[in-house]
Parts: structure tokens; C-alpha cells; sequence
């Protein structure tokens, strides 16, 4: 038997493209233009992080796509000044792969921009982009310090005088995490793609966006916040000796959305398109039958299903993810504000076109398990008496009610 390695390539790319995160794109900046004149800044043009650290930082392949060889197969303009300085800057220091298991570095240096030089080149290109790199991982952790969680100064002096000199800034994050969105979201570049780290054929897929082939349909698994101190277990984030498990059941968006709405910037579940989207909440039906992984403990439903109908009402072809959240009765044990119990994407929807889907989830899903004995069953899965009220939406905050029980 021989491979079609060619399926296993656009299989990749199309996982690349559905997994990159639209956070912004004010004035539909984003897709560019066939014939577009772009001036691309940032050394990880050349040199894209196809993955975090460790052992899959050790996996050696024939190529990896960068974003510059990607776009020289475009419709596009490049600007070659820049590119030429660029290309020198890392004749003069190469990009270091770092030597051995976990020891790449978080972050490669910066090329120094000359202001005129940017200025010059904001006159021959109608966009900007700029791409920052990161990669992280097995022994080589996040800490909170500039060139890791946060931006480097040379990074944060790139996107300002990029920001200076062009009317549209396109931002694009290589990066196998969320980081620090600090001067990010103080020098607002027009739009923000998180394209994280996809492989080999990750500058293609990314391409596919920014040419507007495909458009974005990922969304955030994680909460992106204003300010490291509002974590939950802030305080102990980068100790590369020992993990504090400081969150309880309060792990990521389920503590910001309890006690802290305010710290968050991007909400977890959110991305956007290029398209726009209607959601309707169609049915919410409840199926009694028994439970066998909680038996006799539980009234509630043994599994609800949400029926949601999903339109295109923008100009693009495009998917969209529909998310299920549950808010529980504060009884004994405590509960999050919000969590997360099923989500589905719907298949590519044309402009005006629609699709019906429904989501399921058991009482399994949002148990809560009682190590204490304080509702009178310890050491075995609950649910206490009160409200049950389900949300169907895009991201975890905008949604509307489903559903519910008491």
C-alpha cells in the first residue's frame, strides 16, 4: 500500500484552518485583497514554531511552511525592502533551534526597525503584518517574564512603530499559548489572528484565512485576561520548581465568570468570522430514563437536548461553533456561575443558508462530586436541589437561555 501523502497535507491544513482564532478585525481589515501591497514585519516570517517544546518540539520534518513562503505563493505584493532586511538580519543571527530535549528558546530576537524605513515602506504597502512567535512546552514552561508570557521590549517597539506609520496593522500570534495582551491591546493593531503553532503546513492554512478561502471559525479554549494578577492561581504561575493546584473547582473561565467578569478581555469560547451568524434556541426537551453511573442519588433528567438553528446572515461562507452551558443550583457544595457542557460546529453554511443542530448532554456531564460528606453522600456524585437553567450561544459570554429544570 502506498500513502497519498498529499491527503495527509491538506487533511493537516484543513485542521490549521479551523482551529485559527479571529480576536479582532475592525474595519474588516481581514481577508486581504488579491493584489494586496503587504509589508510583513517580525524575524518569525521566516521561521514559523510548528510546535511547543519537548517531544514534539523534537520531531524533524523535510519543511516546514513558514508565513513568507506561504504568501509568496499568493496574490499579493511583497514588500521586498523589508523582506531584504529581514532576510540579512538573519544571515547576521540566526534563528536558534536551541540544542537538545526542551531547551528551545520561548522567543527569538528582534530585528531593530529604522522609524523611515517603516515609513517608507507604510507608502509603498497598504497593510502591515506582523508576526510574533512563541513556543513553550515540556521543559520549557511559561514564566512571567518579557519574551515568554509577556511581550519582549523589542516586540512591543516593532508593533508600535508599525502602529505609527500604517492605517491597517494585521497581527498575527504563532504561539502555542495565550499571552499577555497588555500592549497588545494598547497599541490595537486592526486585527488579531491567533494562529498558534500548526505544524509543517502551518503558514499555509494560515494563508488560507488571511486570503479569505476559509474563514475563521476557531474559538478560544482558554480565557484571555487583562492582567496575570486576576488568575485564580496567578501567584504561582511560572515557578518552574513545583504546580500549586490553587483553583479548587474554579479552574479557568469558571472563576472569571463566578467572581471576576471584569478581568477578562477575550472570554473563553470566543472567535469571530467573516461572516456574521443568527442563533436561534428551537427546543429544549429533557429523557428520564435511569443513570446508571449515578444511581438512585439523582431526579434530574438523565440528558437534555437543545435544538438550535444556525444561520449565515453575513457575505462569506463559513462555519460557526455553537456552545451548551449550564448554570447549577448553589447549594452545599458550591457551583461555578457557568460551565461548559457540549458545543458542535455546524458544516460550512453559504451566505442565507441555515442548519438545524442539536445538542445533547447526560446529568453526568455536570455532576458534582461530594468529598467532604457535607450533603450527606460523601465520596459519591451529586445534584442538589434547586434551578437548572441551560445556554445556548457562541462563546461563553453571549448566549442566551435554552432551557432548564427545577
Amino acid at each position: 500500500m502506498v500513502l497519498d501523502w498529499k491527503k495527509y497535507e491538506d487533511k493537516a491544513r484543513e485542521a490549521v484552518t479551523e482551529g485559527i482564532v479571529l480576536l479582532k478585525n475592525e474595519n474588516n481589515v481581514l481577508p486581504l485583497e488579491a493584489g494586496s501591497k503587504i509589508a510583513v514585519f517580525g524575524r518569525m516570517q521566516n521561521n514559523y514554531y510548528k510546535s511547543g517544546t519537548g517531544s514534539g518540539g523534537m520531531v524533524n520534518v523535510d519543511k516546514v511552511w513558514s508565513i513568507m513562503d506561504a504568501l509568496e505563493l499568493e496574490d499579493v505584493k511583497i514588500n521586498e525592502d523589508i523582506r531584504q532586511r529581514y532576510l540579512e538580519f538573519e544571515k547576521e543571527l540566526p534563528f536558534n533551534k536551541g540544542v537538545g530535549f526542551g531547551n528551545e528558546p520561548w522567543s527569538q530576537p528582534e530585528m531593530p526597525l529604522d522609524p523611515k524605513k517603516v515609513e517608507e515602506a507604510s507608502q509603498e504597502s497598504d497593510v502591515a503584518i506582523v508576526v510574533i512567535g512563541r513556543t513553550a512546552g515540556e521543559e520549557q514552561d511559561f514564566t512571567d517574564t518579557p519574551g515568554a508570557y509577556r511581550l519582549a521590549a523589542f516586540e512591543v517597539d516593532m508593533l508600535e512603530k508599525v502602529r505609527n506609520a500604517f492605517e491597517k496593522v494585521i497581527l498575527l500570534m504563532n504561539t502555542c499559548a495565550v499571552l499577555d495582551m497588555t500592549d497588545i491591546e494598547r497599541i490595537s493593531p486592526d486585527a488579531i489572528l491567533m494562529i498558534w503553532t500548526g505544524g509543517e503546513i502551518g503558514g499555509l492554512g494560515t494563508c488560507d484565512v488571511l486570503m479569505g478561502r476559509v474563514s475563521p471559525s476557531g474559538h478560544l479554549t482558554d480565557s484571555i485576561i487583562r492582567n496575570l494578577e486576576d488568575a485564580s492561581a496567578g501567584k504561582y504561575f511560572g515557578n518552574l520548581n513545583s504546580n500549586a493546584y490553587g483553583e479548587d473547582i474554579y479552574v479557568g473561565y469558571r472563576y472569571y465568570e463566578t467572581f471576576n467578569k471584569d478581568a477578562v478581555l477575550y472570554p473563553f469560547g470566543y472567535g469571530l468570522s467573516y461572516t456574521q451568524f443568527e442563533i436561534m434556541a428551537n427546543a429544549f426537551a429533557m429523557d428520564d430514563k435511569p443513570c446508571i453511573d449515578i444511581p438512585k442519588i439523582s431526579t434530574v433528567p438523565f440528558s437534555v437536548s437543545i435544538t438550535v438553528t444556525v444561520k449565515n446572515i453575513g457575505d462569506y461562507a463559513g462555519k460557526e461553533v455553537i456552545q451548551s452551558y449550564v448554570s447549577l443550583p448553589q447549594g452545599k457544595l458550591g457551583q461555578p456561575a457557568l460551565q461548559l457542557v457540549g458545543f458542535a460546529k455546524t458544516k460550512l453554511l453559504e451566505p442565507g443558508e441555515s442548519q438545524t443542530l442539536e445538542i445533547s448532554t447526560t446529568r453526568c456531564t455536570y455532576a458534582s462530586y461530594d468529598d467532604s460528606g457535607v450533603t450527606g453522600n460523601p465520596y459519591a456524585y451529586q445534584h442538589e436541589a434547586g434551578e437548572y437553567k441551560f445556554f445556548i450561544g457562541n462563546n461563553g459570554r453571549s448566549r442566551q437561555v435554552a432551557g432548564g429544570f427545577v
